[in-house]
């Protein structure tokens, strides 16, 4: 992009060409003089041409860029789809996982999928009414892979369940 730029900022300016004047006394100065100015001509279409060249050259690699950029946002956005992918299917499976945050005693048959906000409820209850009292749990989970973050929603009813604000009613309708 500067080359380009510079090359712009030369291309726009006057030619500055000073003139020189000097007395020949004899041809051989004079045919000096002329191979010179042929040199320096030369000098000039090849810096022309390497300019042109190089414009050339960054035109492509800006095109190259913006292509890469593209792709490179297209390839994340795949990325993207196939961590939530995997993400639903992990969380499909969750009760038959083996992690170190799932209790081997819950049953399958206990987990209560909701699938949004929040993806599961495991009932851990106990048959008997007093030793249920003293250690069952009813757990509210949210399951997550790779690293994905919790929602805002998420998040507050998390903070409600933390803080105790969890109430039980039961309504009958007739």
């Amino acid at each position: 992009m500067w080359l380009a730029t510079r090359y712009m900022n030369i291309s726009n300016l006057e030619p500055i060409i000073e003139r020189i004047e000097v007395p020949v006394q004899d041809n051989t100065q004079l045919l000096l003089l002329t191979e010179q100015l042929g040199s320096s001509q030369q000098q000039v279409k090849f810096l022309d041409a390497t300019i042109n060249t190089l414009s050339h050259q960054v035109a492509k690699l800006e095109t190259d860029l913006e292509n890469t950029q593209a792709e490179a946002k297209k390839q994340k956005g795949r990325a993207a789809s196939a961590h939530t992918s995997k993400g639903q299917i992990l969380e499909k499976w969750a009760p038959f996982v083996d992690h170190p945050e799932i209790d081997p005693n819950w049953e399958a048959e206990n987990w209560s999928f909701m699938g949004n906000p929040i993806d599961y409820i495991v009932w851990d209850y106990r048959k008997d009414k007093n030793l249920n009292l003293e250690e069952g749990m009813i757990y509210i989970m949210d399951v997550k892979s790779a690293k994905a973050q919790l929602s805002t929603k998420q998040r507050r009813i998390r903070d409600l369940v933390k803080a105790g604000r969890v109430e039980w009613r039961e309504i009958r309708l007739d």
